[in-house]
């Protein structure tokens, strides 16, 4: 949020994010010209460590989450916030995300600001649990956490085709299953950043069957 010619995102990855969730996200929102930045949450401090995925794809971050300034409401820079804070999944980088204090402080700030976008995709819900963000906002995510989520949010099973990914107008927040659906909530955010006619115009040099 620097400026209203200005579209930024910050992705959270640990050692154990599923790749392509993390991947394609970042891939899509660059092809829409947001400036996305990748942030490690691993306890190491290290800007430098690669991240070591779930299936061995190494991603080296950007940064690491502590280098960054945190927002706070109490200051008048709002450009230390991002138009999206988003979290993929794969079960050990979501664990990692799920215990750090300080990617709770990140997503408790852009929950609480008006105009934020906070997506998560497969286990990252577990993580907005953890903070304690978002209870009792309609989500989905992997089938494998459905249990650890249904008491937290009002849980979407019935999810599929054109509506893989769940928006929840009042927590500004949008979710989705896993790999497989990771393309159309990377587009779902550019659609809600940038506008449908953005959107549509890096959908379709993609060639989806």
């Amino acid at each position: 949020m620097t400026g209203a010619n200005k579209t930024r995102a910050l992705v959270l990855i640990a050692d154990g994010t599923e790749e392509m969730e993390a991947v394609i996200t970042i891939d899509v929102l660059v092809r829409a010209g947001i400036e996305v930045t990748i942030a490690n949450t691993n306890p190491s401090e290290s800007s430098a460590e690669s991240i070591k995925c779930s299936r061995g794809v190494r991603i080296v971050p950007d940064t690491h989450l502590s280098a960054l300034p945190l927002p706070t409401p109490a200051d008048p820079d709002t450009s230390f916030y991002y138009d999206v804070l988003m979290i993929p999944g794969g079960g050990p980088g979501a664990q990692t995300m799920a215990a750090s204090t300080l990617v709770h402080q990140w997503v408790q700030a852009h929950y609480s600001k008006p105009g934020v976008l906070l997506a998560a995709v497969c286990a990252g819900p577990t993580v907005l649990k953890a903070a304690g963000v978002a209870k009792g906002a309609q989500v989905t995510s992997h089938p494998s956490v459905r249990d650890q989520l249904k008491d937290y949010f009002e849980y979407r099973d019935d999810v599929k085709g054109n509506e893989i990914v769940v928006k929840d107008e009042k927590a500004q927040l949008l979710t989705s299953r896993g790999p497989g659906s990771t393309f159309e909530l990377a587009l779902k955010i550019v659609e809600e950043l940038k506008g449908k006619e953005v959107m549509e115009s890096v959908r379709a040099p993609m060639m989806f069957p």
